[in-house]
């Protein structure tokens, strides 16, 4: 299954990104945190155009809802917390629709482990408590309580479109995954710099 070799095959990237974000760090400043909104909007803005121009078209993913929990919701903490995003980074282009699949497992991926995230940084930063409207906090928030089911529909839609296919278009949904944790971990190394 997918997901299955996805998990098992970007398992130490995963955990590289997720430890040089360091989100979940006690000693989590304010400013720090609107660094890391300001570098995944400017990461997720081109990622998720690029993703659309491949998958827009698979009804099942309901793709203008998903990008618009990730790219506005962006947004919308920026401007919650009085900061401006910053200019889209220059990403390669994903080269294939199993490249694409891959960079969404991982941004299915994050939104939901983003539940974990925002009750640490609602406390943390006392950004307003832990319900959906809660200031500064939207894109972690995102998909509300339909996280869970949203995350299983991408799953069964992933597998459906993987069944049937060869090791090579499998190959290359695991390097898109691949792929988008690097550009993950190098965003952490941009943060730090400005910090």
């Amino acid at each position: 299954m997918i997901l299955a070799q996805l998990k098992a095959d970007t398992r130490e990237l995963h955990d590289h990104a997720e430890a040089a974000l360091n989100l979940l760090d006690p000693g989590l400043t304010r400013e720090r945190y609107v660094e890391v909104l300001r570098g995944l909007h400017a990461l997720y803005t081109p990622l998720c155009e690029d993703i659309g121009l491949w998958l827009a078209g698979h009804a099942a993913l309901d793709w203008p809802a998903r990008r618009a929990v990730k790219v506005d919701a962006l947004g919308a903490d920026l401007r919650d917390l009085g900061a401006r995003p910053a200019a889209p980074r220059a990403v390669p282009t994903l080269p294939g629709e199993a490249h694409a699949w891959g960079a969404l497992y991982v941004l299915e991926g994050a939104t939901l482990g983003g539940q974990l995230l925002r009750r640490h940084m609602a406390a943390q930063l006392n950004l307003g408590g832990l319900d959906q409207k809660a200031r500064g906090l939207a894109f972690f928030s995102s998909y509300g309580d339909q996280v869970g089911p949203r995350w299983k529909a991408f799953g069964a839609a992933l597998t459906a479109r993987c069944s049937g296919e060869d090791a090579a278009f499998h190959a290359a949904v695991v390097d898109g995954a691949r792929h988008t944790f690097a550009l993950f971990s190098t965003l952490a190394g941009r943060v730090e710099a400005r910090a």
